[in-house]
């Protein structure tokens, strides 16, 4: 009786020490998940950028159609390389509850131009 109360005491132990390690890891997981599930690309030719440099907008193709995308910029964005405008970039955002496109990275795309001379 006692080896049964040992066993059974035991085995409630070790499920809820994995039960609970369990739990805190996917709490921490479950934030990026998150991020990236609500994070969206588009990739299109710059055509304005603010004076305030706060906002800028692209023009993006979506097969024949072609459509201008506004974005907002914070502390946080990155902005990796030089983009100004005609720049081909793309842009990794995240919808904000107001509406607006908050840009998280904006990566110019290289695009291959003809040497001098040609």
């Amino acid at each position: 009786m006692l080896r049964k109360f040992l066993c059974s005491a035991s085995l409630a132990g070790l499920m809820l020490s994995g039960i609970a390690a369990h739990a805190r890891p996917a709490q921490e997981k479950s934030q990026p998940k998150q991020r990236n599930e609500e994070t969206k690309s588009a990739s299109g030719k710059v055509t304005d950028i603010a004076s305030d440099k706060k906002s800028f907008t692209i023009e993006v193709s979506d097969g024949n159609a072609k459509h201008t995308m506004q974005f907002i910029l914070d502390g946080n964005t990155q902005v990796q390389g030089k983009v100004s405008v005609g720049t081909d970039a793309t842009v990794e955002f995240q919808p904000t509850p107001d509406g607006k496109n908050l840009a998280i990275t904006i990566t110019p795309r290289s695009s291959q131009s003809p040497s001098p001379g040609n």
